[in-house]
């Protein structure tokens, strides 16, 4: 931009016309030319743009899983947990290390320091944990390292049957093939299947008839059942290999095994003496979609796969896909919806928006002026879509809030060069003259105006973590749109306007001329009247500004308007999990399950039908389905587990939005006896509590008390609801301790565990490849031998001299109780305690702030030794605002660095700087009008409006400056340059509200995201144009107040002095 320097003046020569400004605005060839490549390139650019729902979230992690079969929490926690917790300790890039032993399972998270090599880590992780002895433990599966994966949910498709549980997982994998087969498609999975097994059942009647052993049994299959290269022979005629192949891949070929051969030629096989079955792992799971049987195929991207195409290409496929015989296919979860309607609300509302823009600009405005004033709009658009993928932006939903938010300010740049030149244009000049004195008299305060926009959005470029991560585009999306406005303004603009004449005709003309002449009377005898009265009193003026930042700050400190720190995106689900003690049998949990559909029936009854358009649900286990960035669907299989998903219907005609419904839903389904944890989420970020805290204490007694108090704390606030903690109880459990008979017998504890392993949980003899499906085969108890305690008592232990005794003559056997799970951090036990906040009442920040301040230091005098630490989402926002709030100052420094440089002064830029806090009152006092919370999405408002202040006050005070240059008094000086100003600022304003209003009266559930934006930027900059037009000047004679009083004290102590 060196070239631009030449526009320092406003006197008009010929040199004023050289340059790059000049250049374009003396070729309009050049000036359309560039005007089409940013039109049409951009346009191309943006068609070629892949489509996601969110930026892809790399989580940061690296975790290391090890599954444990049959073993209890306390035993993971031994035998793996604690273990890699010692190797990976003081890895190099690692925050924290976090685990969790629980039944069968034992994970440890390493959580990863930011701008750190994950693959190192995840190497050094690997190498860590080979280097353990005796690890892991015996009957323990290899452990897995892995990074965690940015993949993201495209939909879900529910195949349903009433055929039963083999066709249905048979039509589902027929489902998953047919889609991996799709050239778009790659990542296919089945969530809600059961896997296979293949089970040989052995009662130990038939045991003891046949004079076998469970583990002679297993052995003896594991021998036959063999893959086994022998080698090659070497002939003339060629190399033959040499193989074995007796390895069984269906319950039949094990069946055939031959355990015993006696010398009179008979043979005992597997299937004299055991049941063999084909099918599916022993445990209690049903899924079910709409009242049928279901399996979930979940199709998901990678981060370079593109949403919309994938999702489109499915969908063309189930258009002719016809399914086997009894089986339903359709589409569920289809997170691309989201997507399509967050483009739709941009297009409908920047139409609208650009529509109203332009009427108001072909009001004010010659014809000729209004259309290429507003075409800053999408040239500026898409101008920025060519730089998009060098920048590796995709098309997503926060790519398009940006949009959103820059679409009230990308025209200001454009309205303010325009009205410029038509100044230079009412005072005589015409052409080229007035095209460039009309840029010249502006440029330098328009450009530090947008650079320190760009400055004020910066510093989220910066943020680190999920929350960066999800936001850090925005930043990107507005400096490159407001770069591409500051090209418009400057090069294709005055191109178009420096040739040619105008284009309004009768009776445009007369309605622009009277609107013309009746802005410049209320300019004349108006404006500049109340604004002199406004310098006159300016203390006065002062005092009325001061009572705006008072009354913000009253409906802030009131809680009339409150803080959320990201506002509810609804969901277009509702979901509802609930969880009983573990060990609760399976059928209490169907019932509660249950339960839940019939209340979601009876409340869609109610709404005639309209409320909600499908219902899955899952019992003995829980499903999580999309939702939120990153989305990803996961299963926990477990008795007492069960979840409901309720999709809704279209609005229209659905009426009520997702938290309506979820209240209805919640007061029908009631209390369910028994239950421990029963949550309800209808938020599209669902998942995290509102509020959480961790605690750890070397006492474990210590450690429950402090977690009943703090939970007791929890429930004395306001508007906390489903307060819960981790600290549940496991299964009852049944420890089994060698007697003293049963040493004498030559017994130790390692034989009596592996017997009864074998013979209740099961010995796993081989793996075998089935299709795409690995699938154990196990050889135990039938399900009859194995169901009650008196199996137990009645199981024969084979002593050392391989006689048998019963268990209870060799072994004690008493109950107590496991935990359901063990978590730690860095070494520590943990309990969470967290609970979700309705907003109706109190915010999460209220609510944390009081347990941090009031609840905090009473527990730590109460429980010496004891550690709190705030956790979950309440630990990563005030992570993120500290971060955020260092590198903001930074960037004020910036932007004082940039006007201070423009004006020549020090204290000029102060005088703007404090024209932005009455601004952003305007904006909080806009949220209490409209009935909206203040957000985080609020601030985006807020920091747009600010650029619109900074960018308008400069233009004041530059033209005060030069006015003051040219001999103009101080006073005088001020009030003209707000009179000649005005149009200006007067435009700016309207079309910065107007472009916004379609937004504010949005009525879908998108928009409702959104709408805090808008409310910020297109109310608040109503009250930023009354306080640049009268609290600005007031300011500037206050300054000329302090530096006449100075002045004087400096002469009267250069006179006592001398």
């Amino acid at each position: 931009m060196s070239d631009l320097k030449q526009i320092q003046t406003d006197t008009p020569t010929q040199d004023n016309y050289r340059g790059l400004i000049g250049y374009f605005a003396n070729n309009p060839v050049a000036g359309n030319l560039l005007m089409v490549i940013l039109l049409v390139g951009g346009l191309l650019s943006a068609l070629g743009l892949t489509a996601q729902v969110f930026p892809t979230i790399d989580p940061g992690t690296v975790s290391i899983s090890v599954v444990y079969p049959g073993a209890t929490p306390t035993e993971v926690e031994e035998g793996i947990t604690r273990r890699v917790e010692e190797a990976v300790f003081g890895i190099d890039g690692v925050d924290r290390v976090i685990s969790r032993a629980s039944e069968n399972l034992g994970s440890v998270t390493l959580e990863l320091k930011d701008f750190v090599d994950a693959d190192k880590v995840r190497d050094d992780a690997e190498a860590a944990v080979q280097q353990l002895i005796d690890f892991p433990p015996e009957d323990a599966e290899q452990p897995k390292i892995v990074r965690a994966e940015t993949l993201s949910d495209v939909l879900t498709i529910v195949v349903s049957s009433e055929m039963g549980e083999r066709e249905l997982r048979r039509g589902a994998e027929r489902v998953e093939q047919e889609l991996l087969a799709l050239p778009g498609v790659s990542l296919v999975s089945l969530i809600g299947a059961k896997d296979y097994e293949i089970a040989i059942e052995i009662s130990e009647d038939t045991l003891r008839r046949y004079d076998l052993t469970m583990s002679e049994v297993a052995n003896t299959i594991r021998r036959s059942s063999i893959n086994l290269s022998s080698g090659q022979i070497q002939t003339q005629g060629g190399d033959l290999l040499l193989r074995t192949n007796t390895k069984g891949t269906s319950g039949d070929a094990f069946e055939n095994i031959v355990l015993r051969a006696d010398p009179d030629g008979s043979v005992l096989r597997v299937s004299d003496v055991a049941t063999v079955r084909d099918g599916f792992v022993d445990v209690d799971l049903i899924n079910q979609f709409n009242g049928r049987e279901s399996v979930l195929v979940k199709i998901q991207k990678s981060e370079t796969e593109d949403v919309l195409a994938i999702a489109k290409e499915i969908k063309t496929f189930l258009a002719d896909y016809t399914p086997p015989p009894g089986i339903d296919v359709s589409v569920w979860n289809d997170q691309t919806e989201v997507l399509e309607d967050r483009i739709g609300l941009l297009l409908r509302n920047g139409l609208l928006g650009f529509a109203l823009v332009f009427l108001f600009l072909v009001i004010m405005l010659d014809l000729r002026l209004a259309l290429w004033v507003a075409m800053g709009v999408p040239i500026s658009f898409l101008g920025a879509f060519l730089f998009f993928d060098a920048f590796a932006i995709n098309i997503n939903m926060i790519s398009l809030f940006a949009l959103i938010v820059v679409l009230g300010i990308v025209v200001d740049d454009a309205v303010v060069v325009g009205e410029s030149i038509i100044s230079e244009q009412e005072q005589g000049k015409t052409g080229m003259q007035a095209a460039m004195d009309g840029v010249n008299a502006v440029i330098g305060p328009v450009m530090v105006g947008v650079l320190t926009t760009m400055a004020a959005f910066a510093p989220l470029l910066f943020v680190t973590g999920t929350f960066g991560q999800i936001l850090g585009v925005v930043p990107v999306v507005v400096i490159l749109v407001l770069a591409m406005s500051l090209i418009e303004a400057f090069l294709i603009l005055p191109s178009h306007l420096a040739n040619g004449g105008n284009w309004s005709r009768w009776p445009l003309d007369r309605i622009q001329n009277a609107v013309s002449v009746k802005v410049d009377q209320f300019r004349t005898q108006i404006l500049a009247p109340a604004v002199a009265r406004a310098v006159r009193f300016r203390y006065l003026t002062l005092v009325g500004g001061i009572g705006l930042l008072v009354l913000a700050g009253l409906l802030v400190g009131s809680g009339a308007v409150r803080f959320l720190f990201f506002p509810a995106l609804e969901a277009n689900s509702i979901r509802a999990t609930v969880e009983f003690p573990i060990g609760t049998p399976f059928e209490s949990t169907q019932d509660a399950a249950n339960k839940m559909v019939a209340a979601a029936n009876t409340v869609n009854a109610r709404l005639d039908g309209v409320a909600f358009e499908s219902i899955s649900v899952t019992i003995g286990g829980q499903t999580r389905s999309g939702g939120g960035p990153g989305g990803g669907s996961r299963m926990t299989i477990a008795s007492h587990l069960a979840s409901v998903q309720i999709t809704l219907g279209p609005e229209p005609p659905r009426t009520r939005n997702a938290k309506e419904l979820e209240r209805l839903w919640r007061a029908e389904v009631g209390d369910i006896p028994g239950v421990e944890r029963l949550s309800y989420v209808a938020d599209f970020f669902g998942g995290q509590a509102d509020l959480e805290f961790e605690l750890a204490h070397q006492d474990s007694e210590t450690l429950e008390q402090a977690v009943s108090s703090l939970r007791a704390s929890y429930e004395t606030i306001d508007g906390v609801y489903e307060v819960q903690d981790s600290n549940s109880i496991g299964k009852r459990q049944l420890d089994i301790n060698l007697t003293a008979t049963g040493e004498a017998a030559g017994l130790t504890p390692t034989d009596i565990a592996r017997q009864l392993r074998r013979n209740f949980f099961g010995e796993e003899v081989q793996r075998i490849q089935r299709g795409r499906e690995e699938l154990k085969v196990m050889v135990r108890y039938p399900q009859t031998n194995r169901s009650s305690t008196e199996d137990l008592f009645d199981a024969r232990i084979r002593l050392a001299d391989g006689s048998e005794a019963p268990l209870a003559s060799v072994a004690q056997v008493t109950e107590s109780r496991s935990l359901s799970a063990i978590n730690r951090i860095d070494g520590l036990r943990i309990v969470s305690v967290s609970g979700q906040v309705d907003n109706a009442v109190t915010t999460p920040s209220i609510a944390n702030t009081q347990i941090l301040e009031q609840f905090v230091p009473a527990l730590k005098q109460q429980f010496p030794g004891l550690q709190i630490r705030q956790s979950g989402a309440g630990r990563e926002q005030s992570n993120d605002l500290s971060s955020l709030g260092r590198l903001t100052l930074v960037a004020l420094l910036i932007i004082f660095a940039m006007m201070a440089s423009q004006l020549k002064s020090y204290s000029q830029p102060l005088i703007i700087l404090a024209g932005v806090p009455f601004g952003a009152a305007g904006a909080l006092v806009g949220h209490y009008l409209l009935g909206y919370n203040l957000s985080f999405i609020s601030i985006f408002g807020i920091v747009a409006l600010s650029g619109v202040v900074v960018n308008d006050s400069l233009v004041l005070l530059d033209r005060y400056n030069k006015l003051v240059d040219e001999g103009w008094d101080n006073a005088k000086a001020v009030v003209e340059a707000a009179r000649r100003r005005f149009r200006a600022i007067f435009l700016t304003t309207a079309t910065t509200a107007l472009g916004l209003t379609p937004m504010l009266f949005e009525t879908s559930t998108q928009a409702q995201f959104l709408i805090p934006m808008a409310v910020s930027l297109a109310t608040g900059i109503v009250f930023a144009s009354v306080i640049i037009l009268f609290l600005i000047p007031a300011l500037v004679m206050i300054r000329e107040d302090m530096r006449s009083k100075s002045k004087k004290v400096e002469t009267h102590l250069a006179k006592s002095s001398g």
